[in-house]
């Protein structure tokens, strides 16, 4: 048997839409064993079954090997909630690779999982980060493999994420944002990107903040949030810096570098905004981890 963690990931961090995530300190565990039919447990009755996301990531990957698929007995606990915007579904992807070659013998190493998630979820920006920890820059070339670049988060830096009731799908998000941009707007963006890796690096709060000003996404997709307007008030009035919509929403996640301003800042979110699950978070430094039971 055994077991495999995967954090949470918060993508785009505001300006780097479709290009930067991060692993955050909120986990998906699951475990897998051989078994004598496919049994899926600790998720919702509709999903235990072969098209469950963590199997049918399991079943490519075996493919991708040249693999028979076979049959397992896979345990899902979660703290990652689903269409809210954290990367649950790369969780699922992440998971179901890792455990094909672990029940198989292949040795691979975080290249080649981030080259495989990819191909199954179509985009690095939430896999690389859950797979290596930390903020990661990916972008994927002309025929040729992901491109991931991995930055440091500095540790005094809090993520108060605030997670509404209902979904945002990724979907329905990106219908809502402009598929041309005019030359000002890409220019606007490229120097901010640059800002935001090196302020979440550095823990300077201002360069953050000043970087976190996108044009691209959020201005659009903050109108699928209801609660939008209300939790960044709340958010940039109770000391936090700078708020962004983590993926595709709906949560939302404000920036800190005072753990008790954070601590105050989530009771006055709690008692705002009773129906929200609130969390204080930190950067994952370890992406995808695995053991053996």
């Amino acid at each position: 048997m055994i077991k495999i963690t995967v954090p949470a990931t918060s993508a785009n961090l505001g300006i780097g839409y479709d290009t930067l995530g991060m692993a955050v300190s909120l986990y998906s565990h699951f475990t897998f064993e051989r078994a004598d039919k496919l049994t899926i447990t600790g998720c919702p009755e509709e999903f235990q079954n072969e098209n469950n996301l963590v199997y049918v990531s399991f079943v490519d990957a075996l493919a991708a090997w040249g693999e028979p698929a076979f049959p397992v007995a896979i345990d899902i606990q979660t703290d990652v909630p689903v269409a809210r915007g954290l990367g649950s579904s790369s969780t699922c992807v992440v998971a179901g690779i890792m455990a094909a070659a672990a029940l198989t013998g292949h040795t691979v190493d975080r290249a080649e999982l981030v080259r495989i998630a990819t191909e199954v979820e179509g985009h690095p920006d939430n896999v690389a980060p859950a797979i290596l920890g930390g903020a990661v820059c990916s972008f994927t070339p002309t025929d040729s493999l992901p491109q991931c670049l991995r930055y440091e988060v500095s540790d005094r830096l809090r993520f108060i994420t605030v997670i509404p009731p209902y979904e945002v799908h990724t979907s329905e998000a990106r219908k809502v944002v402009p598929q041309e941009i005019p030359l000002s707007t890409a220019v606007w963006q490229m120097g901010r990107i640059a800002g935001m890796t090196r302020g979440l690096e550095t823990g300077d709060l201002d360069l953050i903040a000043a970087a976190n000003d996108d044009r691209i996404q959020e201005p659009y997709r903050r109108r699928l949030i209801p609660d939008y307007n209300a939790v960044r008030d709340t958010c940039l009035n109770g000391g936090a810096k700078t708020i962004w919509i983590s993926g595709s929403g709906s949560t939302l996640m404000a920036v800190t570098d005072d753990t008790i301003v954070a601590k105050f800042l989530q009771v006055k979110l709690r008692e705002q905004f009773p129906k929200c699950d609130t969390h204080i978070l930190t950067c994952d430094t370890e992406g995808a981890q695995i053991e053996y039971l």
